[in-house]
């Protein structure tokens, strides 16, 4: 089979013997691979020499495909299903635990299940608080902040704003429900919270969800959340070692309650695999417009759109067409 791997030079394909399930586990045919974000940040840290893997890195956990092996000791699951998984490298085939995989429903084009990072929004909206008639702010107009805005109309906010710095990030916010778009780079955060021009010029929001992993989206969700209100971080904070500043002052002040949105349970996430395909299967949310395929040969160039930020670039998802 083939599988790409990761080297200091970039993506080498190479032919590696296709993998047994053991126990509890199944073999499956890879018909697509999201692309995750850590995996672009995996990518740019091999690319500029602060890793050096010999024999190169196998990369890749948004595996859907075809059942293809079933090891021993599974139930349920037979050669032939579609499913989407909790894992999945870039290779034509990649074993997944039986435990962390979820039918894809007729409706939907396996191609386009992406399970696992939609489940990851899903989680992440379970810890959200959202309420019936609340303001919501999101600050960061990408996948995953726009998936995140939909989950919160779904739960009844009553105003939704989303904030970016690049426009035609802003236009699909627009055109996937949010009632308004800002450009994040005209409202600079503000340093004390009884000079914050931000939210006087806005109004304050009930919940603010950061969906960027940057330290100024950080402030600026300060700046915008109300009192006693809830502020989500759903960003990848990888950048300087993941460190950051903030004010605590402000966050006293305001009594704010601090929220990681992401997920490390594994039967969490898999729970919230299973309702993100049941929300795309009835239409409750749309990923369509942030999708764009990329043949698997293609790997290459897909990373290195993602890293220049190509225009209408949301979601890289990786196509096997030899399958």
């Amino acid at each position: 089979m083939r599988a790409a791997l990761l080297t200091n030079k970039g993506f080498t394909v190479r032919d590696t013997g296709i993998p047994e399930p053991g126990q509890g586990e199944i073999r499956v045919r890879s018909v697509s691979n999201g692309i995750c974000e850590g995996d672009v940040f995996r990518y740019t840290s091999v690319k500029s020499g602060n890793e050096n893997p010999e024999n190169g890195i196998l990369l890749g956990h948004e595996g859907s495909g075809i059942v293809d092996a079933v090891g021993r000791n599974v139930e349920g699951i037979s050669p032939g299903m579609r499913i989407t998984a909790l894992g999945g490298g870039y290779a034509d085939y990649f074993i997944a635990e039986a435990s962390g995989i979820v039918p894809v429903p007729d409706t939907l084009p396996v191609e386009n299940a992406l399970g696992e990072p939609i489940a990851c929004c899903v989680h992440a909206a379970e810890r959200f608080g959202v309420r019936v008639g609340d303001r919501v702010a999101v600050i960061g107009a990408g996948f995953m902040g726009l998936m995140c805005m939909q989950l919160t109309k779904l739960m009844g906010a009553a105003h939704t704003a989303v904030f970016d710095i690049i426009p035609w990030r802003l236009t699909a916010a627009k055109e996937l429900g949010a009632d308004v778009v800002y450009d994040a780079a005209h409202y600079k955060p503000s340093s004390e919270f009884n000079s914050n021009i931000v939210a006087k010029d806005l109004g304050e929001f009930d919940v603010v969800i950061e969906a960027t992993g940057v330290e100024n989206a950080v402030t600026l969700a300060t700046d915008l959340v109300k009192q006693h209100g809830t502020l989500v971080l759903v960003g990848y904070h990888q950048s300087n070692d993941g460190m950051r500043s903030v004010n605590m002052k402000t966050w006293n002040f305001k009594a704010i309650t601090i929220v990681n949105g992401h997920v490390r349970r594994r039967e969490e996430k898999h729970q919230a695999m299973a309702r993100s395909m049941a929300l795309l299967a009835s239409k409750r949310i749309t990923y369509g417009p942030l999708i764009t395929n990329y043949r698997f040969e293609d790997i290459g160039a897909a990373f290195n759109d993602l890293t220049s930020r190509k225009e209408g670039l949301f979601k890289a998802n990786l196509v096997y067409s030899r399958n």
